[in-house]
């Protein structure tokens, strides 16, 4: 977790806007996460040390928003949420776990899903391809579906 120390700082730095406050934030989000670490198992370190990071920010913000009320129009200074770095994060990490799950399906009907839904074929190009009938693609394409879903289910209930 440590070969993300400065990314998380600087990360938290851009949040606060100041430097000995964002490595106060950063010790208490690293205690947090190793105090996490302990009751379950972190898939993906990066990903919650960001969220982590956010949170603690958010945290502090609220207890520091008691003592002092300061107008701060979050438009103007947050990037849109598909740019922020937990984002792409987990963006990267949804397409390597798809990647995982679909390497796990049947030949043929991963030959298929790949094929109509990454490739953009059509049912009857990839019926002529894989020398099957248009029914046949179909199936493989739903069994596909639902093999991947079962799976994404499934991870998001033991999470």
């Amino acid at each position: 977790m440590l070969q993300y120390y400065k990314e998380i700082k600087y990360y938290i730095q851009k949040l606060v806007g100041d430097k000995e406050y964002a490595v106060d934030l950063v010790q208490e989000t690293y205690t947090k996460v190793i105090a996490s670490s302990r009751n379950k198992t972190i898939k993906n370190e990066r990903a919650f040390l960001y969220e982590v990071a956010k949170n603690t920010v958010i945290d502090e913000s609220r207890k520091q928003k008691s003592a002092q009320n300061i107008i701060y129009e979050e438009e103007e200074h947050v990037a849109p949420r598909q740019e922020q770095p937990e984002e792409i994060v987990f963006k990267d990490n949804r397409a390597v776990y798809l990647q995982t799950i679909i390497d796990t399906l049947p030949s043929r009907s991963k030959q298929a899903f790949v094929l109509h839904v990454i490739q953009d074929y059509s049912r009857q190009e990839i019926a002529d391809i894989m020398g099957i009938s248009t029914n046949a693609v179909q199936k493989h394409i739903t069994r596909a579906t639902e093999k991947i879903k079962e799976k994404i289910d499934l991870e998001e209930y033991t999470i």
